[in-house]
């Protein structure tokens, strides 16, 4: 359990869930003060968690829920641990704030240990306050008896237990004795161990009350195991100082049969006995019989503390071969109604996990392992040659094996598993002592290996969500990706189209009007030629105009309107290829074509302006063919890499002058060529900017990373340009860096 929570606690750091890890830590030293690993049980105070130190932090923080969770849970130490006075101190307290968890399972946990510690307290309370005690369990009682109403199985068993004590306390014994029975039954029944524990403590202690100490005796070393399989080594060393002459049967040295031929046969029932090999008894070991206890939270403990199935089904098999006495054995799982055998031991050093089913495995008697399947029995013969009812099994003629057990492991009264072992060597190996073991051992099994289960699924559950995570980043990756190139080429394609139509009709008038003004010089030389003397107020018009002056400037005039139709209609080119729609497969693309396109895009973000001069572009095209690619996408990639150097570039300005700039000009290259096999066409775009560190290289193609400020960069941009040059067209995209000596973004894609 220990080691559970540490795993939990890494996990939840990961995940920056501060709260939750502050509360994880409480209940994590709660859990180490129970295994023994405090100076005063009843003080969080260890290698976890200080109260001391941390509870006043949780006061001044006004945590309520934090409050609640320390003080309910000490209430429940203190009560554990009979230090009455303590748990009244803290309920009063723990009350205040429970209010803050009024949702969770800790108030009916509350009112159902305060009416036990107000009961316990009830014989030395004064006359005159115990009818109020006797109040006050009522009034929890019925809340209890409400919950109980909706969910007898986590709530009746403690509404029954209250009121035994209440009839303990008003001399009620026939009352209190029916009580107990009922509260010990039900928490067996739907595993509540640890109340099963205290249930049977409290019985034991009303029997010695009595004076009954023979009846107290049974229901004491029953509490004793109940919280050896709880793994309590606090509580059971309470015990132990408290009641040490009624433990004393089970706190001396170990006792096996007499006799070795005898042959248990134990089933579920509740009873037990010893029979020699020729008669069959169904029954179960009984919780008298001597056990090595220290042995038992050892191996329990070992078995808690796995959570990955794997290695818990191996260390299962491991800490049983040795407790038990056996040799050799093997785990049987049911696996969606499959039998398999999970993990076999050739001996005790050896176990190595297994997954054939147990019709086609030979290294179990299939005979005994469908008898346990079928019948939830446990099987134990001290000499199983002498069977006659599995005699016929082909396992046991091929192997002979002397001493053998095979046990259901059962989870809610369901056979979730078989265990088999056996000794070949001794006769009567599997002693009382040894099944008495097993049996607590199969028990903390059951609920190491469904919590196993549970976090295997929970893993798988995280991995698949992991994956569904990962698609739905590239998903809004190519949403973003596909809204921002549609956006963008809309814009574009508006603008180049709305070009066309004023240049078309500009280019169309342009021939036309060249050839009428060529007509009206040719009229004017006419006029002069005829009419040599136009008359004083002509001639002065003829010079203020300049006649000669306008006859030379104006065809060059409307040559340079038509060379300026040429390249307004050259930028719409330009534009429409930059915007150009992407079918759904590649297309032959020139990628200068798509380079020049980009940086006019970006030309106005180039020039000069007050603060800067222009930034230069230095422009060396290599002689590439014809590329097959998506050329809209690409233009993408282009748009983001050249966008960033300039960004880089205005960053490194930042704290310069316009003079010190100028005296080291902004510049970004831009470098085509073929790699060296041909195969690759290499597009490089350096700027001489800022620079980046090593951690910055590492991250820069994450999905949302940045450097920018909260406004100016979602950390999409080299996300989706890394995706389309690597998923989308087999390339690479690169990045060489170092700070203050400007990036270079290497694209490769092949040729």
């Amino acid at each position: 359990m220990s080691n559970s929570l540490a795993r939990n606690k890494d996990a939840i750091h990961k995940i920056k869930q501060e709260t939750a890890l502050n509360y994880l830590e409480i209940y994590w030293q709660i859990t180490l003060n129970l295994l023994g690993k405090s100076d005063n049980p009843c003080v969080l105070k260890g290698e976890v968690w200080d109260e001391h130190v941390k509870l006043p932090l949780y006061q001044q923080a006004n945590d309520k829920i934090g409050v609640a969770y320390i003080y309910c849970n000490k209430v429940l130490l203190s009560y554990w641990f009979e230090n009455y006075s303590e748990a009244i101190e803290n309920i009063a307290i723990a009350e205040k704030y429970l209010g803050a968890v009024i949702s969770l399972p800790l108030v009916p946990l509350f009112h159902f240990y305060d009416s036990l510690v107000r009961l316990a307290v009830y014989p030395d309370t004064p006359q005159s306050e115990q009818q109020g005690i006797l109040d006050r369990v009522r009034a929890n009682q019925e809340k209890m008896q409400k919950w109980a109403h909706h969910a007898p199985m986590n709530h009746l068993h403690k509404f029954y237990l209250v009121e035994a004590e209440r009839h303990r306390v008003l001399n009620q014994k026939v009352e209190a004795i029916e009580m107990y029975d009922k509260a010990i039954a039900l928490a067996q029944e739907n595993e509540y161990i640890n109340e099963e524990a205290l249930a049977n403590e409290l019985a034991a202690k009303f029997y010695l009350e009595w004076g009954k100490e023979k009846l107290a005796k049974p229901y004491l070393i029953d509490a004793y195991y109940a919280y050896a399989r709880w793994g309590a080594k606090a509580k059971i060393d309470h015990l132990e100082q408290r009641y040490p002459q009624l433990l004393a049967a089970i706190l001396q040295p170990n006792q096996t049969r007499q006799h070795p031929n005898e042959t248990i046969h134990t089933s579920t029932n509740g009873s037990s006995s010893i029979s020699s090999t020729n008669k069959t008894i169904i029954g179960s070991t009984s919780s008298s019989e001597l056990v090595d206890l220290p042995t038992v939270i050892e191996a329990s403990q070992a078995l808690s503390s796995e959570i990955e199935l794997e290695q818990l089904l191996t260390t299962l098999m491991q800490v049983v071969v040795k407790n038990a006495g056996a040799q050799t054995g093997a785990l049987i799982l049911n696996e969606d109604g499959n039998w398999r055998v999970a993990v076999h031991c050739t001996n005790r050093q050896d176990c190595h996990l297994d997954s054939l089913l147990v019709e086609e495995s030979q290294a179990i008697p299939l005979s005994l392992i469908n008898y346990v399947k079928r019948t939830k029995e446990t099987l134990v013969f001290d000499n199983v040659s002498t069977q006659t009812t599995f005699a016929s099994d082909s396992y046991i003629i091929q192997q002979q094996p002397k001493s053998v057990l095979c046990t259901p492991i059962l989870h809610q009264g369901k056979v979730m598993g078989i265990l088999y072992i056996e000794n070949n060597l001794t006769i009567g190996a599997f002693t009382p002592d040894r099944v008495a073991i097993l049996n607590i051992l199969c028990s903390q099994a059951a609920i190491s290996l469904q919590n196993a289960r549970l976090y295997q699924q929970s893993q798988d559950y995280a991995q698949k969500l992991e994956l569904y995570l990962h698609d739905l980043k590239q998903m809004q990756l190519q949403l973003v990706q596909g809204e921002k190139m549609s956006a963008l080429g809309n814009l574009v394609a508006g603008v180049a189209h709305e070009i066309n139509n004023p240049v078309g009709f500009i280019a169309g008038n342009l021939q036309p009007a060249q050839d009428y003004v060529g007509d009206l010089f040719h009229l004017i030389d006419l006029y002069q030629e005829k009419f040599p003397n136009p008359g004083v107020e002509i001639e002065a018009e003829i010079e203020e105009m300049d006649l000669e002056y306008l006859r030379e400037d104006l065809p060059k005039l409307i040559g340079s309107m038509n060379e300026g139709v040429d390249r307004i209609r050259n930028i719409s080119t330009s534009l429409r290829t930059f915007s150009r729609a992407d079918s759904d497969r590649p297309v032959s693309f020139n990628i200068h074509d798509g380079l020049e396109s980009t940086l006019l895009i970006l030309k106005h973000r180039l020039k000069a302006s007050e603060f800067r001069p222009a930034i230069e572009v230095v422009k060396e095209y290599g002689n590439l063919p014809l590329v097959k690619c998506f050329p809209g996408q690409l233009n993408q990639v282009f748009m983001n890499v050249l966008a960033n150097a300039i960004d880089a570039l205005e960053e490194s300005n930042k704290g310069r002058s316009f003079n010190e700039i100028k005296a080291l000009p902004n510049q970004i290259t831009v470098q085509t060529a073929l790699s060296e096999s041909k195969n690759q066409v290499v597009i490089r775009i350096k700027d001489n900017g800022v620079g980046m560190s090593n951690e910055i290289k590492e991250n820069i193609f994450n999905h949302l990373f940045t450097t920018k400020c909260v406004g100016q960069g979602t950390g999409l941009g080299l996300s989706i340009a890394n995706q389309i040059v690597v998923e989308k067209h087999g390339g690479t995209l690169l990045v060489n860096s170092s700070l203050g000596q400007g990036s270079e973004f290497v694209i490769s894609i092949p040729g």
